[in-house]
């Protein structure tokens, strides 16, 4: 009589297809798990990561608006300050043009200079509103404004370039300008732009210690300043703009007289 029993091998097969079956569960529990645990940390990661992007763009937001309070305030409690800016951006318009900048690029640059002297906020005013002449050590404390101006606009994203009209726009084409002395087309396009229409301003304005001066004699010191003091380029594209009538400083300075200097700060 024969009795027929499982071949071992027959058992033992069984017997790891069992455990298998119950490993292969575990694996794949194992793998759900780690693969909702990843789905979770990405979402976190996600999460923050927008967190970080939406804090940093409302450090921006709050950069830029803190900069047009400035302004405002600095026009606001300067209206000498605030007019010359105005008059000085418009020129900027102006000159952009004739330079043959785009639409878009003018309308920057008009914006770029309307906040070059925002520096001025950080000057004591018993220097910035003297009635009369800076001393020499007053003279130094006003040089300041442009380092603190373009401090200032460090941060300040609405407008491209805004920092070199503030940081360079007494800067002479013959390097003896300041505040670093550069030299030539070593000076940013907006300082050499710039710093022809501000010097501009200054001549045809009414000062405590002086008037303003004769077209014939500004005329007479924008030639002079051809290759010293200003881009010669530059320079002669602004005389052409005087002499065709497109640049009138009276007619600029009756166009700001009454403005509300902060309605174009935005």
């Amino acid at each position: 009589m024969f009795i027929f029993t499982r071949p071992s091998y027959i058992v033992v097969a069984s017997n790891f297809f069992d455990i298998s079956g119950k490993t292969a569960a575990i694996v794949v529990l194992i793998c759900v798990i780690s693969l909702l645990l990843v789905y979770i940390l990405l979402t976190n990661r996600q999460k923050k990561t927008q967190a970080d992007l939406d804090l940093a763009r409302r450090q921006i937001e709050m950069g830029n608006e803190s900069v047009l309070m400035m302004a405002k305030a600095l026009f606001s409690k300067d209206r000498r300050t605030g007019e010359h800016c105005h008059r000085v951006a418009y020129y900027a318009e102006k000159l952009g043009k004739a330079y043959g900048f785009s639409d878009a690029e003018t309308r920057n640059l008009k914006k770029a200079a309307l906040l070059h002297d925002i520096g001025k906020i950080a000057i004591p005013d018993a220097v910035l509103n003297k009635p009369a002449k800076l001393t020499g050590e007053e003279y130094d404390v006003m040089k300041t404004h442009t380092m603190a101006g373009a401090e200032i606009l460090r941060g300040f994203t609405i407008v491209d370039h805004v920092s070199e009209g503030a940081r360079y726009h007494h800067e002479r084409y013959d390097g003896k300008g300041y505040p670093y002395g550069l030299f030539g087309e070593d000076i940013p396009l907006y300082g050499r732009i710039i710093a022809i229409c501000d010097t501009f301003d200054a001549m045809t304005a009414n000062r405590v210690y002086r008037g303003a001066l004769d077209m014939d004699q500004v005329m007479e010191e924008l030639k002079k300043g051809r290759g010293t003091q200003f881009d010669p380029y530059l320079d002669d594209l602004f005389m052409n703009l005087i002499e065709t009538g497109e640049i009138s400083p009276q007619k600029t300075f009756e166009m700001f007289k009454d403005r509300d200097l902060t309605e174009d700060i935005e």
